[in-house]
């Protein structure tokens, strides 16, 4: 969103946006759509007007206030990076500290995806547009993935040694879902399928050479 503001000064301007986005001059972009002109003994005098737009900046200070908040509540303390992925868009975030952080994770990241999905709710409700957010915690979810490829790696090798008709997974989230499926579309003598209702909803794998 871009919109102008008119004052004495570019600086006024500059001023007046902040005051009424309620931001800092370091979150706006701006450029000078009419420069300031004190005119002829005052006549024919121009005011300054900028138009003005939000930066990643902003996104970016909400979303690190937000989850200090966050750590506090939960009586812990971390470091928050931020990583825009897609300008105003789209944003990575970590939050990596020497203690564990389980109680912020919670079991199987249940915690932490609430937490995630709170910060969405409130990233967007200050944005005018959608923002799209990813929250790790102490590499979390790169563990996570980690252990679901062992998992699935482990089914594939027990189906085809044991000639098991199907195996049914661990209840997953629609992002670790996507994980086990991409890994599942290189073995065209299995197949994969998702049953349930969240937070049950699972894979379900099939050998398709094992006649039932």
């Amino acid at each position: 969103m871009e919109k102008e503001f008119e004052a004495k000064s570019v600086e006024e301007s500059l001023e007046l946006a902040c005051k009424e986005l309620n931001v800092r001059k370091e979150e706006i972009n701006f450029s000078v759509v009419q420069e300031p002109s004190k005119g002829f003994l005052g006549i024919g005098s121009k005011s300054a007007i900028v138009k003005v737009s939000i930066n990643d900046n902003y996104n970016i200070r909400i979303i690190k206030e937000f989850l200090e908040q966050m750590l506090k509540f939960y009586g812990q303390e971390g470091e928050i990076i931020v990583d825009v992925l897609k300008t105003m868009s789209s944003y990575s975030v970590k939050v990596k500290s020497t203690s564990a952080l389980s109680n912020f994770i919670g079991k199987h990241g249940k915690t932490m995806e609430s937490v995630e999905h709170l910060l969405s709710v409130y990233v967007n409700k200050m944005n005018d547009h959608k923002i799209s957010i990813l929250l790790d915690v102490n590499d979390y979810r790169i563990r996570r993935e980690a252990f679901i490829r062992k998992m699935v790696n482990d089914a594939i090798i027990k189906i085809r040694k044991q000639n098991v008709r199907r195996i049914s997974l661990d209840p997953m989230d629609n992002r670790e879902r996507k994980i086990v499926h991409e890994i599942l579309s290189h073995n065209s003598d299995l197949k994969a399928y998702s049953v349930g209702n969240e937070p049950y909803r699972h894979i379900v794998i099939e050998n398709l050479k094992v006649r039932i």
